[in-house]
């Protein structure tokens, strides 16, 4: 089955990331177990090009540090595009990220299952660039 924007599984994947980016924002981090599947792979290509890899735990242990030197977090999000279909979903989604006091606009590109009863992140690639604006 091919993912659509007009799937009704579409506005439940788009209100996992809501929830994701909330709990976050907000400093509560149990979201990231709950979210993140167990297999989840990140890919973070910042600027310069340096690629960085991460698995599960590895990315919790990220986001945790970063959001640690961030003094306020920006739950500011643009949804490009939500899909999905019966069992996938899909996200491309903009960021702002301001960790280190470098403003940044990240690129996310995020892949969903549906397992256990719930919409987990399979997959994210991340992009990151300076935010002038």
């Amino acid at each position: 089955m091919t993912m659509t924007p007009d799937h009704a599984n579409a506005a439940a994947v788009k209100a996992t990331l809501d929830d994701l980016i909330s709990g976050v924002s907000g400093h509560s981090f149990d979201v990231l177990d709950r979210i993140y599947h167990r297999d989840m792979r990140t890919y973070l290509l910042a600027d310069g090009g340096v690629l960085m890899q991460n698995d599960k735990l590895g990315f919790m242990e990220h986001v945790k540090s970063a959001m640690a030197q961030m003094g306020d977090p920006n739950p500011w999000a643009e949804y490009h595009l939500v899909e999905a279909d019966d069992t996938h979903g899909h996200i491309l989604i903009s960021r702002k990220n301001n960790v280190t006091n470098r403003k940044q606009l990240l690129t996310l590109s995020i892949d969903f299952v549906l397992e256990d009863g719930r919409w987990q992140i399979i997959r994210e690639v991340i992009m990151t660039r300076n935010d002038d604006a």
